[in-house]
């Protein structure tokens, strides 16, 4: 019985060498021979808005925006500003030197630009964005009963190009400033400009 079962072991051992030493190498499908399909992947990408802007813009009224006549600046806080001259003969010119001027109701007004107010970010599909400037409807309100009035230069609202969300120039905000009133107070006259952006 014993040299039944080694006979056996002898033979299984040798029947499944004869396999192993006979089986075919493991079949290789290098890259490039697969079977392929594509997949549809759809990338989803928002349109973005972003708007930055100065908190602060000190907008200085000057002695060429009051007239033409010569004022001349004095050493005082806050700064003032003093000016004379005489009328030919014997009585004086009651003409105004300030009239057309800032402090001339009717006059033109005087163009004022603060300079890299905002800056838009945008990759709107459309190629360009909007951007509204809204001056306060009262007026810059100051110490005295009149205000100083503002209109927005040039056109507005004014369409830019999207340079996209890395790229962007800062903008200016062309003013266009005249007082309600040629008795307007001396000092600092405060009111908010609202900015906004938009892709119509």
């Amino acid at each position: 019985m014993k040299n039944k079962f080694l006979a056996l072991a002898a033979f299984s051992a040798a029947a499944l060498g004869g396999v192993i030493v006979s089986a075919p190498a493991n079949a290789q499908i290098p890259q490039g021979s697969g079977p392929t399909q594509n997949i549809t992947v759809n990338v989803n990408v928002p349109e973005v808005l972003y708007l930055r802007t100065i908190t602060t813009a000190n907008v200085d009224i000057t002695a060429a925006d009051l007239t033409t006549a010569t004022l001349t600046p004095t050493a005082s806080t806050p700064p003032a500003l003093i000016g004379s001259n005489q009328s030919a003969g014997t009585t004086v010119d009651p003409t105004s030197p300030f009239a057309g001027g800032f402090a001339d109701p009717a006059g033109a007004g005087v163009p004022k630009t603060i300079t890299s107010a905002y800056i838009v970010w945008s990759n709107s599909p459309a190629g360009t964005y909007s951007v509204q400037v809204t001056p306060p409807a009262g007026g810059f309100v100051g110490p005295g009963a009149a205000v100083v009035n503002a209109t927005i230069g040039g056109t507005n609202p004014v369409q830019v190009p999207a340079e996209g969300l890395v790229t962007s120039t800062p903008q200016d905000i062309a003013l266009n400033l005249t007082a309600s009133d040629d008795n307007i107070t001396a000092g600092t006259y405060t009111g908010q400009l609202t900015v906004e952006a938009f892709t119509p």
